[in-house]
């Protein structure tokens, strides 16, 4: 019987596995057709075709009714960010199938157990840990190449070329995420749209407050005038020193933030191992009120130690 469970486990993750890729390789199939080779993200025959792909990535078309219900802009936005060609609605079903496979786990661990649940909520969770992880790492390297970019744009200007020729300067010289955000940019400049619309559906794209700042100053300097190539190097020369000062600061407040991970995740990886390797041990903390009284006020102090120690060393 556990042989039988532990091989439907392994056979769901594969469905799950070969469903994701499935959806995936369908998609690019789908745009490098309609575009007409595979680099379908800088190669637009048409502004619709720009406006399309914006469209795919922002609005979950042909989503479940169940799943379209629950308000899925904000999860576009992130898969956006994060660079993933994958729908809301094929994001939520990757997470269902990742808390199905790990209930299978647990159960053929520890058959009908709280254990089940909880690998269930934890598989849930996992793909939305890494959506965000995800994310983040490229909007910190989009952000970090963002003064370059902008140097670039203002050198450009300088030459004689205007805002629209400039985006081609950071494209062919800046490296990615900053060069493919850019040159997505470009074409839908190239292809009829205004260059406030294509900085804005960038902004859109990545969330960068950095970003947004700049493309304030473009439509700003378009609509009154001044000198924008020297307000945009000003601009990059203050991002790069707040980016420095910030640096500076996350080393002073490393070990901190480090005493504040190893003192959250110690207890609870001390006490999952335990729960897996010897149930019989742990399990007094669940059968018995006295556990739970337990188990809450240790989680509850994990948590405010972890609030306070991330209030001091904020950065703001």
């Amino acid at each position: 019987m556990g042989l039988t469970i532990v091989l439907i486990s392994i056979a769901a993750a594969i469905g799950v596995v070969l469903v994701v890729y499935g959806i995936v390789a369908r998609d690019r199939a789908i745009t490098e057709a309609e575009t007409g080779g595979p680099s379908a993200r800088v190669t637009y025959r048409t502004l619709a075709d720009v406006r399309e792909q914006l469209r795919r990535r922002f609005e979950p078309t042909g989503a479940p009714v169940w799943i379209a219900a629950q308000s899925p802009n904000a999860l576009a936005a992130d898969l956006a960010s994060a660079d993933l060609q994958l729908r809301p609605y094929e994001f939520r079903i990757l997470q269902l199938g990742s808390a199905l496979v790990l209930a299978l786990v647990g159960y053929t661990r520890f058959g009908v157990n709280l254990a089940v649940p909880v690998l269930a909520v934890v598989g849930y969770v996992l793909p939305v840990i890494y959506l965000r992880n995800r994310r983040g790492h490229r909007l910190r390297m989009f952000e970090a190449g963002l003064p370059r970019a902008m140097e670039l744009i203002a050198n450009s200007m300088k030459a004689g070329q205007s805002v629209a020729q400039s985006l081609g300067a950071v494209t062919e010289n800046a490296g990615p995420p900053v060069s493919e955000e850019f040159r997505l940019a470009q074409r839908e400049v190239e292809l009829g749209a205004s260059v406030e619309s294509a900085l804005s559906n960038m902004v859109k794209r990545m969330g960068s407050s950095d970003l947004r700042l700049m493309v304030m100053v473009i439509t700003i300097q378009h609509a009154v005038g001044g000198d924008l190539p020297a307000i945009l190097t000003t601009l990059a020369d203050t991002m790069r020193q707040r980016a420095e000062m910030r640096e500076e600061i996350l080393a002073a407040t490393a070990q901190s933030r480090a005493s504040s991970l190893i003192i959250t995740l110690l207890p609870v990886v001390a006490g999952a191992f335990l729960f897996f390797v010897v149930p019989d041990y742990f399990r007094p903390m669940f059968v018995n009120p006295l556990g739970w009284v337990i188990l809450a006020l240790a989680a509850g102090l994990l948590v405010l130690g972890n609030i306070i120690i991330r209030r001091i060393t904020a950065i703001t």
